[in-house]
């Protein structure tokens, strides 16, 4: 693996048509990354813990997650590449991560500590520029989410699961994607046996 390809592809991630970013400027500034690998089931970061760390996975996917009080786990958000993933609250306030990332395949990525990443780019129009468009494009769809959870069925949220991930959701395991959703395996395998016959 060629970390300067991977380099380009996190900047063009970050450019966009206006003020587009350049390799030549990250590597003016000395941002680098580090380029890791994490095997299927490997912890990005664990909920608990500090997670100071920016990550571009150029490769695999994730899972966002946390475990309650019981020990019963709730699966937040997927994520596949190419995209960034962190937790934004323990990065900016240095806390204690509120939940765990998990690669569900082998996953390909660059980190960068995110304190010394943001003060350092955030100089430079095109990278506000485009940090502001990912950020709403979280809030929209942590917006979408928490309709669909009011105004949508169980069977309707899990057809748009299918709908905006149809790779993944025949690579996760269900019992995720119940969890994901808000229901039971057992609901869940009840609403894909009624498809099945319909």
């Amino acid at each position: 693996m060629n970390i300067q390809h991977k380099l380009a592809d996190f900047v063009s991630f970050f450019s966009t048509d206006g003020k587009p970013l350049c390799t030549e400027d990250f590597q003016k500034y000395g941002l680098q990354g580090k380029f890791k690998h994490y095997p299927k089931n490997a912890l990005l970061m664990s909920q608990g813990s500090p997670a100071p760390n920016l990550f571009f996975i150029t490769q695999g996917d994730v899972r966002y997650f946390n475990v309650s009080a019981e020990g019963k786990e709730f699966t937040q958000a997927f994520a596949s590449a190419p995209c960034i993933a962190g937790s934004t609250r323990a990065m900016t306030q240095n806390t204690p991560a509120l939940f765990s990332i998990e690669a569900l395949d082998d996953v390909i990525c660059l980190e960068f500590e995110w304190h010394t990443f943001f003060h350092t780019m955030k100089a430079h129009p095109g990278f506000l520029e485009a940090y502001t468009q990912l950020l709403e494009n979280l809030f929209i769809k942590k917006e979408e989410r928490e309709y669909a959870f009011v105004h949508h069925s169980a069977e309707q949220r899990y057809l748009n699961f299918i709908d905006r991930n149809p790779e993944l959701s025949e690579r996760v395991p269900l019992k995720m994607v119940a969890s994901h959703i808000g229901i039971t395996p057992i609901a869940l395998s009840r609403i894909r046996r009624k498809l099945a016959l319909s």
